[in-house]
């Protein structure tokens, strides 16, 4: 086992980050963890790692850093290219970057969550057994130019393979710009529109009052239509709810586990992931499926996430690369 010590040079805004913390709603903990878990869990799953390990979230920025020794790296996620050492690289390929190389990964055009998965453990501190960030713990730390990460790895230059060092899975993965079509399912209080379910036939806009909570999108002619009071009750994460104003407020998963606003429509699975993407000023689009056509989505993705484990273990396998694969 290696230990890499790897040096910000430069990032706007970037934290460790995993998975999050799921199934603590009942102790009033919200799960938290990356946006789009399906872009971190892949570039886990590219570098050999099991996709729950921690990785570097950066969010609307660019990433520069130095490491001392050799790493096994994967880029997903908002960000187009990889400079290692000024030589261009593709995101979703698992890179080989020798010690001593300088990576840039520049910031997005569009989207905005970029992350990096490193074969290995990153060093951090957990709370509830994760590294994710939650604002009303008060616990994660930002990384800022100067920040030190610290890596265990099995990975370095002797390990054999290394003639052929750059692997390309062809993974199928999101291409944004600023329009985000998203998938939902009706809510329970979709009565409560003055139109329906055909107030969402519209294009809503992102708006600045929006973080890892929620997502407030500006709405027209979402006004409720009946008066009456909800009680406070369990929310889910993608839940989209009407304020009194008439926007729509998407929770996201750093939103408190209980609310009282009517709940219109609640966003698939794949479409949390989607819409964690989305900047201020980008237009929204919500198609309304049935329950069947959600869990069919969701199938789907999870298939494709699970073929892909399994060729990158293949691949792995076949270079003599198994004490590289935790998945």
């Amino acid at each position: 086992m290696n230990t890499a010590n790897i040096s910000i040079e430069r990032v706007g805004y970037a934290v460790i980050q995993d998975l999050g913390r799921p199934g603590l709603a009942k102790l009033g903990v919200s799960a938290n963890g990356a946006g789009d878990q399906r872009s971190a869990r892949l570039a886990n799953i590219l570098v050999g790692n099991d996709d729950s390990h921690a990785v570097v979230e950066v969010i609307g920025s660019d990433l520069v850093f130095v490491t001392d020794a050799d790493l096994l790296i994967c880029v997903t996620g908002a960000a187009k290219t990889v400079l290692i050492d000024e030589l261009p690289h593709g995101t979703y390929e698992t890179l080989v970057i020798p010690a001593g190389s300088r990576v840039i990964i520049p910031g997005p055009e569009f989207g905005q969550r970029t992350y990096l998965g490193i074969n290995g453990e990153l060093h951090g501190k957990r709370i509830l057994g994760s590294f994710a960030p939650d604002s009303f713990l008060e616990f994660g730390e930002r990384l800022t130019s100067g920040s030190q990460l610290i890596v265990d790895s099995s990975f370095d230059m002797e390990i054999p393979g290394n003639e052929l060092p750059v692997f390309r899975f062809s993974v199928p993965h999101e291409i944004y710009s600023k329009k985000f079509t998203l998938t939902a399912t009706l809510g329970p209080d979709v009565s409560r529109l003055k139109g329906g379910e055909q107030s969402f036939v519209q294009e809503f806009e992102v708006l600045p009052q929006s973080d890892h909570v929620g997502m407030r999108l500006s709405g027209v002619g979402l006004d409720i239509g009946t008066a009456g009071e909800i009680l406070s009750r369990g929310v889910p994460i993608g839940a989209v709810e009407v304020p009194p104003s008439g926007e729509l407020i998407i929770l996201l998963r750093g939103r408190l586990v209980t609310a009282g606003y009517p709940v219109v429509a609640v966003l698939t699975k794949c479409s949390i992931d989607r819409v964690s993407q989305a900047r201020p000023g980008d237009s929204v689009a919500i198609s309304i499926i049935d329950m069947d056509r959600a869990q069919l989505e969701l199938r789907e993705m999870e298939t494709k996430i699970q073929d892909l484990k399994s060729r990158v273990g293949k691949a792995f396998k076949s270079r003599g690369w198994e004490k590289l694969l935790s998945h």
